[in-house]
């Protein structure tokens, strides 16, 4: 009986040396090159593979280093036994293990590989910016015309841009403006002069008859005409919110552009008077009386 205790714990006794073995870091006799990569590697034990007997080692630490060199020469690092299990670095060593040197060659041709990459990156982005320098002075002045042209119709028609559409212009007024960005400053305001030009087609191929004679007053028309852009002034909102204050949205459109011309004919001023006298308790009695003809109307 004592035999067989004395047995039972010297073979504890070599399990633990082995666990103990299998996870701890390996000194530098018995593992991988010490501290390659970066990581502390820990032997895992001998494995038979497809490929023959390999010892499999796991990294520990932060793995960019590897990951850099992995990235950088994949075929080269597998060759050296060098692989991913999920996120953790793996080593499968041959049995017989090489060379040190042999691993760090393998390493150091991975990580200058890792150097080029990043060398030419770094030289792509300078010659990026070189070339976005001279295309800049070669285009600037067409460029800055295109910018200013959306500026100024955001500033002198900011009724005509829906919020997306505003927004997205916003965007491109920059202080060097690309290729793209000016074509797309170009883009939106010929929408928005089409959109104003269609209107004002519309204005004058169509009259208004039940308000055909008084329109044909060019006091009346001068009136209509001031009337629109107090209404339109008053109408920060684009007659997004129903607040009985500037244009509805049955006539936002129309009043604007109405609001933007410098003089009405016949035909416009019909249309105006149409869309004032719906909105006609926001303005003056004065100005009311003069479009209408009464102020109590």
């Amino acid at each position: 009986m004592f035999t067989l205790i004395i047995l039972a714990l010297g073979m504890a006794a070599i399990a633990a040396s082995f666990l103990s073995t299998s996870t701890s870091p390996i000194t530098v006799e018995q593992a991988l090159p010490a501290g390659v990569l970066a990581l502390s590697w820990r032997c895992v034990g001998e494995i038979r593979t497809r490929n023959g007997l390999r010892t499999l080692w796991t990294g520990e630490g932060e793995t960019a280093a590897f990951a850099r060199a992995y990235s950088a020469d994949r075929d080269g690092m597998r060759g050296a036994g060098f692989s991913w299990d999920n996120h953790t670095p793996v080593c499968w060593e041959a049995v017989p293990a090489p060379e040190d040197a042999d691993v760090l060659a393998a390493v150091a041709a991975a990580e200058s590989a890792a150097d080029a990459i990043e060398a030419g990156k770094a030289a792509a982005r300078i010659a990026a910016v070189q070339q976005a320098d001279r295309d800049w002075l070669a285009h600037r002045a067409e460029r800055e015309r295109a910018i200013a042209r959306l500026k100024a119709c955001l500033d002198g028609q900011p009724w005509a841009w829906t919020k997306r559409k505003q927004e997205w212009a916003v965007s491109l007024l920059k202080d060097r403006p690309s290729e793209r960005d000016a074509r797309l400053a170009g883009e939106l305001v010929d929408e928005v002069e089409f959109m104003i030009a269609e209107v004002i087609k519309r204005l004058g191929a169509v009259r208004i008859e039940e308000w055909w004679d008084r329109a044909g007053d060019e006091g009346v028309r001068a009136a209509v005409l001031q009337a629109c852009r107090l209404l339109s002034g008053l109408d920060e909102d684009r007659a997004a919110i129903r607040n009985n204050v500037g244009w509805s949205a049955a006539h936002s459109h129309t009043g604007h552009v109405v609001a933007s011309l410098h003089a009405l004919d016949q035909t416009q001023a019909s249309h105006a008077l149409r869309a004032v006298w719906a909105h006609r308790r926001q303005i003056g009695a004065e100005l009311r009386a003069a479009i209408f003809g009464s102020a109590g109307v």
